[in-house]
């Protein structure tokens, strides 16, 4: 009868705070209203949507443990997969013309673009589904990253309010990204471009609005197209702690790379030679002295990257070393691959 009782008072005990919980963010979802009313937001647009939304746990859940922070360099760049690169090679194979001619325009290579979406979405075809509305709400309710999801949320407001989507069509990854380039909605209004000028900025599908969108991301950014992301290198055993040194010595980093301190000294690639950095291959690095910093792999496996100012470009799209490397590496191995039979091999 006690074991009974507990239970029962502990059935009790959940359901309260889950009632409680419900009713507090009920009334976060009523502040959320009235701050979108003063952004201009109608009250239509708003009466449609807050009544939909409901509390999405998984997604706190997933933003505690992002693979990017948490696996090991070897397992999370297992990414740039044989079957991804294929696949990348086969889409740039495919459309080739239309993303050269549109990363032109941006002065982006296509690899990268390429790339982005292959890791983004598998090239749009992981699927995608999650109530963007609910990511977002959960997500600003939450403390960790409250004041960037209340952006994202009322700039997603915003996204169905000028008519860039249905509310049928808004739905996102579990941090709220949208399309096959997985723009946040402040990224779409700001960043996303109606390449093909037909009024409107489609992202849901690999055409010539979301490879520009991609692209103008990039630029943004103050992307180089006359240098690459970076290169894997071997470096003398026990080395790493070594060469991954604090900030404070070397070059003064490319304006893109300032707030990424934990990149470490920017040195001339002459000066990583001296150090005994060599390519992968054990050959030199390349005559041109450019600034790089030194990313080390895991720990003892002798391995690790130098990254060009454009690995930070990269780190915008998304902060974390293991995403801008795994871009990187992915579009070398894209534009590395065999063209398909009977397909013209052009530079990518």
């Amino acid at each position: 009868m006690l074991v009974t009782a507990l239970a029962v008072a502990a059935d009790h005990t959940g359901i309260a705070q889950e009632e409680s919980e419900t009713a507090a963010f009920q009334t976060f979802l009523q502040g959320v209203r009235a701050e979108a009313l003063e952004r201009g937001i109608t009250a239509a647009t708003l009466d449609a949507v807050l009544p939909t939304i409901e509390l999405h746990r998984r997604a706190i859940e997933s933003d505690r443990s992002q693979a990017e922070f948490v696996d090991t360099y070897e397992r999370y760049l297992r990414r740039v997969s044989p079957r991804r690169v294929e696949r990348g090679r086969a889409l740039l194979d495919e459309h080739g013309e239309m993303i050269r001619d549109v990363a032109a325009a941006y002065g982006v290579q296509p690899r990268f673009i390429v790339a982005i979406i292959g890791l983004e979405s598998d090239y749009g075809t992981y699927p995608i589904d999650e109530p963007l509305f609910d990511v977002l709400a959960t997500l600003a309710y939450d403390d960790r990253r409250s004041a960037q999801f209340r952006r994202e949320l009322l700039a997603a407001f915003e996204l169905l309010e000028k008519g860039y989507a249905t509310l049928d069509e808004l739905k996102s990854s579990w941090a709220g990204g949208l399309g096959v380039a997985q723009f946040t909605p402040t990224n779409v209004l700001k960043l996303g471009v109606d390449h093909d000028k037909d009024g409107r900025i489609d992202l849901w599908h690999i055409g010539p609005d979301a490879v520009g969108s991609v692209a103008n991301y990039l630029r943004t950014t103050g992307w180089r197209a006359d240098q690459t992301w970076g290169r894997e290198v071997r470096v003398p055993d026990g080395s790493e702690d070594s060469l991954a040194a604090t900030a404070g010595d070397g070059l003064a980093p490319d304006a893109a790379c300032r707030t990424y301190e934990s990149l470490g000294p920017w040195r001339g690639l002459d000066d990583w030679r001296a150090l005994g950095v060599r390519r992968a291959d054990g050959g030199n690095l390349p005559q041109r002295n450019l600034p790089a910093a030194f990313i080390a792999g895991d720990r003892g496996d002798s391995r690790g990257y130098v990254v060009y100012r454009n690995f930070c470009s990269l780190m915008q799209y998304n902060p974390a070393f293991r995403y801008a490397l795994a871009v990187g590496l992915l579009a070398d191995a894209i534009a590395a691959a065999p063209a398909r039979r009977g397909t013209p091999r052009r530079p990518g």
